[in-house]
C-alpha cells in the first residue's frame, strides 16, 4: 500500500509554463501517518473514541425517543382513567 501511495504522490502532469500538477491523496498521507509515528497512532486512537462518543450519543438518543415515547403513553392513559373516573367517557 505503501508504495502505491508513493506512486499516486508522484504522479504528475505537465501543464503550461512548466507548472506541474500534483496529486496528493489525504487519505494515504494519514494513513500512512497513523501507521508509522505515535502522533499518528494518537491520532488514530482519537478518532476511535470519538466514533465510540458518537455510537453511544445514536444509542442514548434511541433510548431517549423511546421512554418519551413511553411516558407520552402513559400521560394519555392517565387522561382517559381521570375522564372516566370522573364520568366523562
Amino acid at each position: 500500500d505503501s508504495i502505491e501511495a508513493e506512486i499516486r504522490r508522484q504522479r504528475a502532469e505537465e501543464i503550461r509554463y512548466g507548472i506541474r500538477d500534483t496529486w496528493i491523496d489525504l487519505r494515504d498521507v494519514v494513513e500512512e501517518k497513523a501507521l508509522t509515528t505515535l502522533e499518528g497512532f494518537n491520532t488514530r486512537g482519537r478518532q476511535t473514541e470519538i466514533l465510540q462518543r458518537v455510537e453511544a450519543l445514536v444509542d442514548d438518543s434511541q433510548y431517549h425517543y423511546e421512554t418519551g415515547r413511553l411516558v407520552d403513553q402513559e400521560a394519555i392513559v392517565s387522561r382517559e382513567a381521570w375522564a372516566y373516573s370522573i364520568g366523562l367517557m
